[in-house]
């Protein structure tokens, strides 16, 4: 299995957002995941994230990313 994952790392006045590609060799217990490549990652303004003040477009843009990612990693685009 592919899949993606995210995390955030506050650097200063940013927060960074990180992607990065992991797979699991065990399709029946997937509880271990190992991180394969970073994907992408983008910093916002802190107080902006935080309260969850980015704009439609920025979040539309964060989930665009992760859905076509996981579509990619699993040959389900077309």
């Amino acid at each position: 299995m592919e899949g993606v994952v995210a995390y955030i790392e506050d650097e200063g006045g940013e927060i960074k957002l990180t992607f990065d590609d992991v797979s699991c060799r065990d399709g029946e217990n997937p509880s271990t995941w190992n991180k394969e490549f970073l994907f992408t990652s983008a910093s916002f303004d802190r107080d902006a994230i935080s309260s969850l003040s980015l704009s439609k477009e920025q979040f539309a843009e964060i989930g665009e990313n992760l859905i076509i990612r996981l579509l990619a990693l699993n040959g389900k685009i077309q």
